[in-house]
């Protein structure tokens, strides 16, 4: 993970940590085994981002709806690019502010941007619409745990407001 930071980094291209990743880096440490690596980057770098994986040995491209997904040996990223608006990014359909431009997570003693726990929050709850809590793996419960430990009520309350604005844009 630090390879591919470092490389965008050289390279001018802001990347953030989503999901498992950032809940980590947010609380300063690891709380558990992940499966994939998931990476928000400005949509308007995405071919110099795909080359500089391709530089760093990922192959294996796959189009996704939301994004694109590549991999290197057992390490698998899940890519998704975000937009600019003004002088900040956000994720698309996310709440304002969800790719905060200074790093405020740490992994290894390193800082590290990753989104928002509004923009984390957003994700679970439009993770439920899709798949029941029912349904969840544990590993879910605990990230959205997590999350709303890092939350006001008020900006969970701001965050589903958002939601119920974005599946009812009338």
């Amino acid at each position: 993970m630090e390879s591919i930071f470092n490389a965008a980094s050289s390279e001018g291209i802001t990347l953030w940590l989503e999901s498992g990743w950032a809940i980590d880096a947010r609380i300063g440490q690891i709380t558990r085994e992940h499966e994939d690596i998931d990476i928000a980057y400005p949509a308007e770098h995405h071919d110099s981002y795909i080359d500089l994986l391709r530089n760093l040995g990922f192959s294996g491209y796959e189009q996704m709806d939301y994004g694109f997904l590549m991999s290197k040996n057992d390490i698998l990223i899940d890519c998704e690019p975000c937009s600019k608006i003004g002088e900040a990014y956000i994720l698309p359909g996310f709440p304002s502010g969800s790719c905060p431009p200074e790093p405020e997570g740490k992994l290894n003693g390193k800082l590290i941007r990753c989104i928002s726990w509004q923009a984390m929050y957003f994700e679970f709850l439009t993770y439920e619409q899709e798949i029941p809590r029912s349904d969840w793996r544990p590993k879910d419960h605990e990230s959205l745990r997590l999350i709303e430990l890092h939350l006001s009520t008020e900006e969970r309350k701001e965050v589903e407001r958002h939601l119920e604005i974005a599946n009812n844009p009338t």
